[in-house]
C-alpha cells in the first residue's frame, strides 16, 4: 500500500488536496481511511514540496516536507498506518528554514528555532 500512496504524492499540492486524494485511493476495494491530527489543522494549506519513505521499523510511511504558504519555512508531515486501510496524516507545527530537513530523520526541535 505504502507504494500506491507514494504514487498518490504530487509536488505542488495542498496537504489538504492530498488527504482529498489519498481518501479516494482504495486498498482490497475499500477507500482508505485517512484521518488528520488535530494539531495538524492550521497547516493544511501548506504545499508538498518533497517526501521520502518511513523507515522500516516504524509506522510511518512517508515523510514528507510541507512549505508555509505565508513565509519561507517548512514543516515535516507524516503519514502514518494505524491499522489495515487506516492512516493519519500528522505534522511536527513548529518550522524548519530549509525544506530538506523536515524530511531528515532525527532532527531535533531546537534545529528549528529561527535565526
Amino acid at each position: 500500500m505504502s507504494a500506491v500512496i507514494g504514487a498518490s504524492l504530487t509536488k505542488g499540492q495542498t496537504i489538504r488536496d492530498l488527504a482529498t486524494r489519498l481518501g479516494s485511493v482504495t486498498e482490497s476495494g475499500k477507500p482508505l481511511d485517512i484521518a488528520i491530527e488535530a494539531r495538524c489543522v492550521p497547516y493544511l494549506l501548506d504545499t508538498v514540496v518533497g517526501w521520502v519513505d518511513g523507515p522500516p521499523s516504524s509506522t510511518v510511511a512517508w515523510m514528507l516536507s510541507g512549505k508555509d504558504p505565508h513565509e519561507d519555512a517548512w514543516r515535516r508531515w507524516t503519514i502514518s498506518r494505524l491499522g489495515p486501510g487506516q492512516y493519519q496524516l500528522g505534522c511536527f507545527p513548529t518550522h524548519f528554514r530549509n525544506a530538506q530537513d523536515p524530511l531528515a530523520p532525527g532532527v531535533p526541535p531546537s534545529s528549528s528555532k529561527r535565526r
